[in-house]
């Protein structure tokens, strides 16, 4: 808002009346009558050098000083303002405007000029000198409203506003003088504390300010009064209020002097009724700055509020329409970034309300990309990032959109898009699990906008929810339950209440909380009774019971619960859930019978395989294995069920069944079908380490090809040991190759596998001393093919081995291959006539007191045959 101030001329203009001047009037003032007439008919030019030359001709005038005044507002009305400056603080002028009174009167006009070359700064120290200086002149009030102004200017509010708000000083002294009534210096500096509130965000503040405004005010006031009152309205989210005072401003915009006066009306107007979600209306008040008397801006705002209130109506054909209106209209308009963000934008809404439509969202993103392939720094660019994010977000990308989000966010000011992009990023780090820095994102949203209510309106009890989910996946109880209790204060009428005290009461029951967890459902039932979500709290109560566990009591309320609700949609997760309640309270006949009744009645529910699964394992714990076999079959040889992670297990354990009752075969069968591209790893090596077993104890296909499964288990555990060849897994598939090598009395191959397997770091000292024994038998083995006097050489390396297990040490000692090694080594010392056969025996029956007395008798059996 600017101040600058046409003065009245001093007394000495009095003689431009128009009447003849007097005879007896001296040169001297014929002098400075005719400058003074070239000044009143803004002959600016001429007016300055003649009160130029009056100056330099009658330096001791008692006219000089308002000649000089005179001249340095010429120069100003030409826009000279150093010249004007130099002129009114040059010293020799200011001592003769000091001795003339006019001291006051030049400041007033330096500060002018300052103003008005834009030095706000200089011009508002000026106008604050002024009333310090000259405490007496009529010019204070209007100096410190001008300095407040300038101050405003500068951007510098907390200033202009303790300019004017000073207990003391000269603006509080006028208005307590003048009390409610005002005058129109006073307006206008009310009207300044109210820009300096609203620019402090102090919107109470600013309304408080308003108030104090007399009703009756000029047009130009009136109207700066009705801007800022609708400021202040639509800032507080009271849009009726705003509206009111838009409807004003129509009213009073054509008699303002701003040409662009009844556009900005109208923008008002259309903003409010777009709040109240009077769409039609805000388009007519929209549309009124299509005229073509509009500023270009304005009517290039109007298109595209238009396009976005068509888009709002969900009629995009049209919002596009008048998007590629705009331009080609306005084809070198600096608003084309922004109209083909808002196309971006538009064609993402489309695809939202249509997901049929996947082009919608490839022309948001190609829009959203030219943007940033242009700018990736300004805001429109912090917008483009979060549409993009949109995009990614909704393909499920949430890398991709977590790195779009934040960028926005780091772009943006601060705003409702801003929060947005900031809940957004906690979305997107929640789904890629960094709980978190989602948490801090949840925070963010909640404590940094309390500038913007609708931020708090539409994404505040959102925010609590999901802090609530963030606190649970880290296990912290405290700070779920203050979320959830925080959403239950702030948003009591919240969509997310009864969902959120029911997602706090199973994460307790998850955290094995089962007290508070019924504690918080007990507040579930009383504050929402009539909730939909009844039905899954009380089966979420039950649940708490197996926490405990009292199975008989969960027993109870899951029985309870099915009475109640007999055709809930929650039924088969109860019947499951009852079916294994009935399972750990020992009762197994009914278990079997639920299971069994769950699969033929939920035959596509996803715990049906589940159900398949529990009569399966049923059957192998009753050594039933072959009604486990089928069992297992069942389960991946549904249809239905392949989808299932049992599909892979329940192979395995299909072939794990056959071998437990001898149907080698058919348990190859099994491992071999479940080894195709899809097995999931871990179950690939149980199945591969599995089929080598069932190999080596099936009978060949072929007769005529007795290794083949030998050699077919080999490649096997060759297909492991490269997948594994730095971990425990790959070692043990090398000591089974070794033992696959031996029985194909390949035994070169075999001590080879085995003294890798020893050499292993990866090894432990149970699958060292494995491979220990094994390369003992099989270095025996192959001295049995040598003569009988070349076969003492591999013995004793045999015995080293089963020595090397036999006397490990305390902290690596394993008895069962202790057992093995020692049985391996008692006769091989007797035949070698090595070593104390006493203190072997006397070794395992330390490590193995069980054994003593087979021990005992195996050292009088080797004692007799010493002897």
């Amino acid at each position: 808002m600017k101040f600058l101030r046409h003065w009245r001329l001093l007394a000495c203009a009095l003689l431009l009346g128009g009447g003849p001047l007097a005879q007896a009037a001296s040169r001297e003032e014929r002098a400075f009558a005719a400058a003074a007439a070239e000044f009143h008919a803004a002959l600016w030019s001429r007016a300055e050098a003649d009160f130029g030359r009056f100056v330099q001709r009658y330096a001791k005038s008692t006219n000089t000083a308002p000649a000089l005044l005179l001249q340095a507002q010429a120069r100003f009305h030409q826009g000279k303002f150093p010249e004007t400056i130099a002129l009114l603080t040059d010293p020799a002028n200011l001592a003769t405007a000091h001795a003339a009174g006019a001291g006051d009167q030049f400041a007033q006009w330096t500060a002018e000029a300052q103003f008005a070359a834009g030095n706000f700064t200089a011009a508002a120290e000026t106008w604050q000198a002024l009333t310090r200086s000259f405490p007496a002149s009529p010019l204070g009030l209007r100096a410190i409203v001008n300095a407040a102004a300038a101050r405003g200017q500068a951007g510098d509010w907390p200033q202009a506003g303790a300019l004017l708000r000073e207990a003391d000083g000269i603006f509080q002294r006028a208005a307590q003088q003048e009390q409610d009534t005002g005058t129109e210096l006073l307006a206008r500096g009310r009207l300044l504390l109210v820009q300096a509130e609203l620019a402090q965000k102090n919107l109470a503040g600013a309304a408080g300010e308003l108030a104090h405004l007399p009703s009756a005010l000029p047009s130009e006031l009136a109207w700066q009064r009705a801007q800022l009152l609708y400021q202040v309205k639509f800032g507080t989210g009271d849009f009726p209020a705003a509206l009111a005072a838009a409807t004003n401003l129509v009213q009073l915009a054509p008699l303002q002097k701003n040409p662009a006066g009844p556009a900005l009306a109208w923008s008002a107007l259309g903003a409010a009724l777009e709040k109240l979600n009077r769409l039609p209306e805000a388009v007519t008040a929209y549309a009124a700055n299509l005229a073509a008397n509009a500023p270009l801006e304005l009517q290039q705002s109007a298109i595209l509020k238009l396009a976005t209130l068509s888009a709002a109506q969900k009629d995009f054909t049209n919002a596009a329409s008048r998007l590629e209106q705009f331009l080609a209209q306005f084809t070198d308009s600096p608003a084309a970034p922004t109209v083909g963000l808002a196309l971006g934008e538009l064609h993402l809404n489309q695809f939202v309300a249509d997901r049929a439509a996947p082009v919608q969202l490839s022309l948001a993103r190609e829009k959203f990309e030219q943007l940033l392939a242009a700018d990736t720094n300004s805001v429109l660019a912090g917008r483009a990032f979060l549409g993009r994010g949109w995009c990614d977000w909704l393909v499920t990308n949430p890398p991709a959109a977590l790195a779009d989000f934040s960028r926005a966010a780091s772009l943006l000011p601060p705003s409702e898009e801003q929060a947005v992009a900031k809940f957004k990023t906690g979305d997107a780090q929640f789904g890629l699990r960094n709980y978190a820095g989602a948490a801090d994102s949840y925070q963010a949203v909640l404590a940094d906008y309390a500038m913007f209510p609708l931020v708090a309106q539409s994404l505040g009890d959102r925010a609590l929810y999901q802090l609530l989910r963030v606190n649970l996946e880290l296990t912290n109880a405290v700070a779920a339950a203050t979320a959830a209790e925080a959403l239950l204060k702030k948003f009591p009428a919240s969509d997310f209440d009864d969902n959120g005290l029911l997602l706090l009461g199973e994460g307790l029951t998850d955290f094995r909380q089962p007290e508070n967890a019924r504690a918080v459902f007990g507040k579930f039932a009383a504050r929402f009774p009539d909730s939909p979500l009844k039905p899954q709290a009380l089966l979420a109560v039950a649940r708490t019971f197996e926490r405990e566990p009292t199975w008989s009591t969960a027993v109870t309320n899951y029985e309870n619960w099915l009475a109640l609700y007999p055709t809930n949609e929650l039924r088969p997760q109860a019947e499951f859930a009852l079916a294994q309640a009935k399972y750990q309270a020992g009762d197994a006949t009914n278990a079997f019978r639920l299971f069994a009744q769950f699969i033929a009645q939920h035959s596509t529910d996803a715990r049906a395989p589940f159900a398949q699964w529990w009569l399966a394992d049923e059957f192998f714990r009753a050594g039933n294995y072959v009604g486990a076999e089928t069992n297992y079959e069942n389960v991946f040889q549904n249809p239905a069920w392949q989808s299932s992670r049992l599909y892979y297990p329940s192979q395995l354990m299909a072939g794990r069944a056959a071998m437990a009752h001898q149907s080698f075969s058919d348990a190859v069968s099994y491992f071999t079908k479940a080894l195709d591209s899809n097995c999931p790893p871990e179950i690939a090596v149980a199945v591969r380490f599995a089929c080598v077993a069932a190999l080596k104890q099936a009978a060949p296909a072929d007769t005529n090809s007795p290794l083949a499964n030998l050699q077919t288990a080999t490649n096997l555990l060759g297909q492991i040991c490269r997948l594994h060849p730095a971990d425990e897994t790959g070692v043990r598939a090398l000591g089974e190759l070794a033992e696959c090598s031996a029985l194909m009395n390949d035994f070169e191959s075999a001590t080879n596998f085995y003294a890798q397997v020893v050499a292993d770091p990866a090894a432990g000292f149970r699958l060292q001393s494995m491979a220990l024994v094994g390369w003992g038998m099989t270095l025996e083995k192959a001295a049995a093919l040598l003569p009988p006097a070349e076969q003492p050489g591999l013995l004793r390396l045999a015995l080293g081995n089963y020595c090397a297990v036999l006397f490990a040490t305390s902290d690596q000692a394993d008895p069962s291959w202790m057992k093995k090694a020692g049985w391996q080594a008692l006769p091989l010392m007797q035949r070698l006539h090595e070593g104390n056969v006493d203190k072997v025996i006397d070794n395992l029956e330390r490590w193995l007191p069980q054994l003593k007395s087979a021990l005992e008798k195996k050292r009088e059996t080797l004692n007799a045959g010493r002897n």
